[in-house]
C-alpha cells in the first residue's frame, strides 16, 4: 500500500455536506470511510474514473443509517449518493456507485467487476478489525488504524445490529446480500 490518502476533496466535501446528520459520529464515520477508501485503492489499483467512483461511493456507503435513520440503509444512500451525481455532472458514475454500495456487504465474491469486489473486501477487512486481509499486510492495517482510528465506530455498528435484530428478528441484517 502507498501511503495513505489522508484527505480527499471529494470525501470531504460529501461528508461536510452530511456533517450535521452524523452529528457527533461525524469522525468515527469518517475513518471508516478513509480506511475502506485506501483499502479499496490499495486492493483495485483502480483508473481515474473508477478511483472517483470508490470516493464517492466511500463516502455514501452507510451513510443511510443516520440520514434516513435506519439500518435498512442500502437504498437510502444510493439515492444520496445519485442526487449527488446528478447535481454534479457524474452520472456516468452512477451504476458503478450504486453497485459499489449495494453490494459492499455481498457474502460471496462480486465477479463482474473488480472495483465493486475490492470495495467489498475492503469494508470486510475494515469491519473485522483485520480478520479477514486479502492480502493487505497487518503493518498496513496498523497504519490505517493509527491515522483513522475506530473512536467506538465498531461498536456502534454491532449496537445498530443488535439493536434492529430485536426490532426485526425475521430480517435483522438488511444491508446482507448473497
Amino acid at each position: 500500500m502507498k501511503s495513505p490518502l489522508t484527505s480527499h476533496p471529494t470525501i470531504e466535501s460529501i461528508l461536510l455536506a452530511h456533517q450535521t446528520q452524523l452529528g457527533a459520529d461525524y469522525t468515527k464515520y469518517r475513518n471508516h470511510v478513509y480506511r475502506v477508501f485506501n483499502l479499496a485503492v490499495t486492493l483495485s489499483n483502480p483508473d481515474e474514473e473508477n478511483y472517483k467512483a470508490l470516493a464517492i461511493a466511500a463516502a455514501f456507503h452507510d451513510i443511510g443509517i443516520w440520514t434516513a435513520n435506519t439500518f435498512d440503509y442500502l437504498d437510502p444512500s444510493v439515492e444520496l449518493a445519485g442526487i449527488y451525481l446528478k447535481l454534479n455532472g457524474l452520472l456516468h458514475l452512477e451504476e458503478p456507485v450504486a453497485s459499489i454500495i449495494n453490494n459492499h456487504h455481498k457474502l460471496s465474491t462480486y465477479k463482474s467487476n473488480n472495483i465493486v469486489e475490492a470495495f467489498r473486501k475492503a469494508d470486510l477487512i475494515d469491519l473485522s478489525f483485520g480478520l479477514f486481509k486479502f492480502g493487505i499486510e497487518t503493518k498496513q492495517l496498523a497504519e490505517l488504524n493509527t491515522l483513522f482510528p475506530s473512536l467506538g465506530f465498531h461498536r456502534f455498528i454491532v449496537k445498530q445490529a443488535l439493536k434492529n435484530t430485536l426490532l426485526h428478528p425475521v430480517n435483522p441484517l438488511p444491508m446482507m446480500r448473497m
